[in-house]
């Protein structure tokens, strides 16, 4: 299930987050959650699983009027290979049946997968 992030959830997302390779570095992964936070044109997404409480992934995009770009969408490792970030994908396009999902050179790979695989 996704849920729209709190800032209360800021260090469960920051640690998601920096599994990134780009956002290793404290003062980028600091930048990304900012702008999440401050910018209404960005929404970061919470992951949870069916009856558990603890956040498993993070799935961070974009509104424009083209449709949704998916910047960030990281996992939990003990959940990696499950399904559970196509699951994300799937919940992400429920939120938003009208528009168009877009990837970043980032996120390019796992948007084809994603498509290839629905």
């Amino acid at each position: 299930m996704l849920a729209e992030y709190r800032s209360n959830q800021r260090k469960i997302a920051m640690g998601l987050l920096s599994f990134h390779r780009n956002l290793k570095d404290q003062q980028h992964l600091l930048k990304e959650i900012d702008t999440y936070e401050q910018n209404e044109q960005f929404q970061l997404y919470c992951y949870y699983c069916e009856g558990n409480e603890n956040v498993q992934g993070v799935i961070g995009v974009e509104l424009t009027a083209e449709g949704i770009v998916v910047h960030d969408i990281s996992l939990n490792p003990s959940y990696r290979g499950e399904g559970l970030g196509f699951e994300m994908l799937n919940e992400l396009q429920a939120l938003y049946p009208e528009q168009t999902i877009y990837p970043t050179k980032m996120t390019e790979t796992f948007i084809q997968k994603w498509r290839a695989r629905k």
